[in-house]
């Protein structure tokens, strides 16, 4: 597993935490947790061939 050292800083609306954190608490995960999972979903990009 990749050691984890990128550092995002994101700001939300006060409704946008409380939904963040509801949503984390009901699942059991941390808010970073959730937002690394919803990262997992994004397509990859893909390589140039040139």
């Amino acid at each position: 597993m990749d050691k984890r050292s990128e550092q995002l800083k994101v700001r939300l609306t006060k409704e946008e935490m409380k939904r963040l954190e509801a949503y984390a608490e009901s699942k059991g995960y941390s808010k970073s947790e959730i937002i690394r999972d919803y990262i997992k979903r994004l397509p990859k990009p893909k390589l140039d061939g040139g």
